[in-house]
């Protein structure tokens, strides 16, 4: 099943999907989060397009603010 093969990508440094979650409703929104919550390092960053925060479906993730974008870490 999907989960299971979804379950082997671990210990990402980075995560690049912008303009993506968008389009999904908000059950597959908060599924892919929270996938990718657990595929990324401690300490490792999401980036994401800027309508789009993982902190409204999963409040683990942390905010970091640079010059001229936002990112979130585990």
């Amino acid at each position: 099943n999907d989960r299971a093969v979804l379950r082997k990508y671990r210990g990402f440094d980075f995560i690049f999907c912008r303009n993506v979650l968008i389009y999904f409703d908000d059950v597959s929104r908060r599924r892919v989060v929270d996938h990718y919550y657990m595929a990324l390092h401690e300490g490792g960053y999401i980036f994401l397009g800027s309508a789009e925060s993982p902190t409204r479906i999963n409040p683990a993730f942390k905010l970091k603010k640079t010059e001229n974008h936002m990112v979130y870490y585990k």
